[in-house]
């Protein structure tokens, strides 16, 4: 219990606890020798001709081809800038950017970043970011809601205008209908019941991977309520007297997962094939439309399908960022108002629409998602 005491109230912490959290940045000097990029228009006239590059997850192929098809090629028209895609685990980019500013580095060659939650946190704290950016990006003001709470937090961290919403993401789970007889397990008890029933075909990612982490959060969620975790106290003996009925599930049904709980899958990539291979009966992903593609991939059978708990499943967003020491900060704000504009994102919308369209199978993503 005390490893599991340690390992979960440290998720939690750092998942449900930032919005207490001091958030104290200075900007470097490389920051204010840039502060002369007041407006869009100044950054469109300096910006023409730059290389810039994307650094985020590239685990994601439809991404990547919409980076690569949509947004790279429309940045080269409006602005003469060549787009230089980057995959990278956001810890690795984090990484790199500690390590330069480490050694002094004023510039490096990363430029926008893929970013979000305890990520955006821990890069705001180190002042590994360039901003604030939200007022020299058009599509900010023009398309969200900048009021809104997706627009001024993120995790509950004040953003201050460091990063721009970029795209929604909801924990989804997949399962087979055919093994699923008496239907889908839609709260925690039903999953317990189901793993009791069906010993090793249920298990998670391992956190701190994030989808595993927010798999952990949602069980507690739906065991203790939403609102007795999200008004407990910023201390961790506190936190854990809360969420100890979800801490005691995880214990309860850590037997009956698969290989016992002794160990865990590391990647949703894992988890996914050990689905598809029927090693287990369930996998999710933070994708809403993971299992369509999945599906139109033909690596998911016809009979899987998308469900939700009835109380909802934790929903967040993700952002757009510029790295302090990019050398390119003109180009970059162009490429996140061209990432985050309505062109590119009804384009994006259009091609994730014809999968889901094509398989008609998201019919429960109307149900009320749980803040994260």
């Amino acid at each position: 219990m005390k490893k599991v005491k340690k390992a979960i109230v440290s998720i939690l912490a750092v998942g449900l606890l930032f919005s207490l959290a001091a958030c104290k940045t200075t900007k470097s000097k490389e920051a204010k020798t840039e502060a002369s990029i007041s407006t869009f228009s100044q950054a469109e006239q300096e910006g023409k001709g730059q290389t810039v590059t994307f650094y985020g997850y590239g685990g994601d192929e439809k991404a990547n081809s919409w980076v690569d098809e949509v947004v790279a090629p429309a940045m080269k028209e409006k602005y003469d800038i060549k787009v230089k895609r980057v995959p990278m685990d956001i810890d690795q980019i984090l990484n790199k950017l500690m390590t330069e500013k480490e050694a002094g580095s004023k510039t490096g060659d990363i430029d926008v970043i893929w970013i979000n939650g305890e990520n955006f946190y821990t890069a705001k704290q180190a002042d590994l970011l360039y901003g604030p950016i939200t007022d020299k990006v058009e599509s900010f003001e023009k398309l969200m809601d900048v009021n809104g709470h997706n627009s001024n937090y993120d995790f509950g961290v004040k953003i201050d205008g460091y990063e721009v919403p970029y795209g929604s993401a909801q924990l989804v789970f997949a399962g087979d209908k055919e093994r699923f007889k008496d239907g889908f397990p839609t709260d925690s008890q039903a999953l317990l019941t189901y793993a009791k029933a069906n010993p090793g075909k249920i298990t998670y990612t391992a956190p701190p991977e994030f989808t595993g982490s927010a798999f952990v959060r949602n069980i507690i969620c739906d065991i203790v309520g939403y609102d007795k975790v999200e008004n407990a106290s910023a201390d961790k003996e506190e936190l854990y007297k809360v969420i100890k009925p979800g801490l005691d599930y995880l214990n309860e049904i850590k037997p009956y997962l698969w290989q016992a709980g002794k160990t865990y899958p590391t990647t949703t990539a894992e988890l996914d094939q050990m689905f598809a291979a029927g090693q287990i009966d369930m996998s999710y992903s933070y994708a809403q439309m993971h299992v369509a593609e999945k599906r139109s991939d033909n690596e998911f059978k016809d009979t899987t399908e998308s469900f939700l708990f009835d109380k909802g499943t934790i929903a967040n967003q993700s952002y757009l960022a510029i790295a302090n020491t990019s050398k390119v900060k003109a180009g970059a704000l162009l490429l996140v108002n061209e990432m985050t504009s309505e062109s590119a994102q009804l384009k994006k919308l259009k091609l994730n629409m014809d999968t889901v369209f094509h398989h008609s199978i998201l019919k429960n993503f109307l149900r009320r998602p749980i803040k994260n």
